[in-house]
């Protein structure tokens, strides 16, 4: 062989062996694939709920605006809820635990696919005998073999593990749901107890400029000796503390206002007003008790997760039981070896490998138990949450009942009160009545607006508990609060 001839056999025997590497090192290089499009069933970005199969429903995606569109602005309900759903950072983790689930389907979906592998060896020493001819002397050796792996049987413990690492994936995506659900109604109570606040701050200010009036009152008639100067003082006394409540309540209305931006994930401070919803939705007919808890047990993302859940406990079964079965791998070597840099002498190596475990410590049978001690504690569980939210959901419907009637009885409360005022206040200004009386009959009318303010935010609240305890999806949560935003 001549020298060209040799050059180019070094370099073919190069090539055999640095390009595949090459290969290999480029796929395993790419970190950011997904072969087995899992990533794809996880929702498209934290605050987008999970779509469930056609047969268990799903709901809608919502985005946010950005900052600069909703500082300074009269947010709607729906808007705040949408803010929240962008920028609070529950959303982003659940999001992220729901990839990973993702991704642990696709590291369980790889037993399916032969592993190729890569091994390359120097090593100086003793190397005995090789080539039928004794050499004692120290040399070195070179090998460098490629190796495929492929598993032919092990039992079914690969099927249950793609199947139960699967349904912790559903149990994930639900899991999703639920706290976007979560974020949702903390967004709705605090956004109506910044509601009732402003009311309750409007009030206040009304009260304060009732009190000045009758200060003034007091004081003309105490001017001309129609009154005691007791009027004044006392007039002066409830002046001063209607600035007091005026004071309380417009704090409560900026601690409110802070607490409703950090639900929405927006800075303490944050700078925005919100929109006012009808008084009168309360009028809205519910349906019968027994078909909302049925929409219940449909609907509620728990419920959903805790099935997964069942099935993913009752694939840890199978996965343990494959265990007592062998496992059996095809086994498949090429490679080359040598004392040079650059090995020559071919090997190869075909067959069939067969694993056997004869005794593990009981390890597989304790592990048999525990999977279904596992499957039965999550029967029980997803049974026990079932009854809870049953209770929820019975709870919130009465509370629907008692909040409507309990404005019917404020609004009533209210006229009356009205009423008792305007006539305290001609009799006072008639010379006839006493300003105890007056006060007396300001402090109740005051008293029925509160109560009136407090039954209009107890329907909102039981309203919005109602509909997550249904579990109703955001779009459906979505739309009826757009018609409450309508003023």
């Amino acid at each position: 062989m001549n020298r060209v001839e040799t050059q180019r056999s070094m370099d073919l025997k190069y090539g055999v062996l640095i390009l595949p590497a090459l290969s290999v090192f480029a796929l395993v290089g790419c970190g950011d694939i997904d072969p087995w499009s899992e990533m794809s069933k996880v929702s498209s970005s934290p605050p987008s709920s999970f779509v469930g199969p056609p047969d268990t429903g799903g709901q809608t995606r919502v985005t946010s605006p950005s900052v600069s569109e909703f500082k300074d602005q009269r947010l709607t309900l729906v808007q705040c809820i949408q803010i929240a759903l962008e920028r609070n950072p529950q959303t982003v983790s659940s999001w992220y635990m729901a990839r990973a689930a993702a991704a642990r389907v696709g590291q369980a979906k790889s037993a399916y696919l032969p592993t190729v592998g890569f091994v390359s060896s120097a090593v100086r020493g003793d190397s005995g005998q090789m080539d039928n001819k004794p050499d004692l002397s120290v040399r070195n050796t070179f090998d460098a073999v490629f190796g495929v792996r492929y598993l032919l049987f092990d039992g079914g413990g690969r099927d249950a593990l793609v199947q139960g690492v699967a349904a912790e994936l559903l149990a994930a995506n639900f899991r999703h749901n639920t706290v976007l659900q979560d974020i949702a109604l903390a967004v709705e109570e605090s956004y109506y107890d910044l509601l009732a606040a402003q009311r309750l701050s409007d009030l206040a200010i009304e009260t304060v400029r009732q009190r000045e009036s009758h200060v003034q009152i007091a004081e003309a008639r105490y001017k001309i000796g129609i009154v005691a100067k007791s009027d004044v003082l006392k007039a002066q006394t409830e002046k001063a503390d209607a600035d007091l409540g005026l004071v309380q309540v417009e704090n409560a209305v900026r601690i409110t206002r802070g607490r409703l931006a950090n639900t929405m994930g927006l800075h303490i401070s944050e700078s925005f007003e919100i929109v006012d919803v009808s008084e009168d939705v309360h009028r809205l007919e519910l349906a019968d008790i027994e078909s909302l808890l049925d929409e219940a047990a449909r609907n509620r993302p728990e419920l959903r997760a805790a099935l997964a859940q069942i099935e993913a406990q009752r694939a840890g079964v199978k996965t343990a039981e494959a265990r007592f079965w062998p496992a059996v791998s095809s086994i498949l070597d090429f490679g080359w070896e040598g004392r040079s840099f650059f090995p020559g002498r071919e090997q190869w190596n075909v067959g069939v490998g067969l694993d056997i475990p004869l005794f593990t410590g009981f390890d597989r049978t304790y592990q048999v138990h525990r999977a279904k001690s596992d499957l039965a504690k999550a029967v029980a569980d997803r049974q026990n949450l079932l009854r809870g939210e049953e209770l929820e959901v019975w709870t919130a419907y009465s509370r629907i009942i008692e909040s409507s009637q309990a404005i019917d009885a404020a609004t009533k409360y209210v006229a009356s009160a009205e009423e008792s005022a305007r006539v305290a206040e001609g009799e006072y200004k008639n010379g006839t009545g006493s300003i105890i009386g007056l006060i007396d009959a300001q402090t109740a009318r005051t008293a029925a607006r509160t109560r009136l303010i407090q039954a209009n935010l107890d329907w909102h609240m039981s309203m919005a508990r109602f509909e997550r305890a249904v579990g109703r999806t955001l779009a459906a949560m979505e739309n009826f609060a757009k018609q409450r935003d309508k003023p």
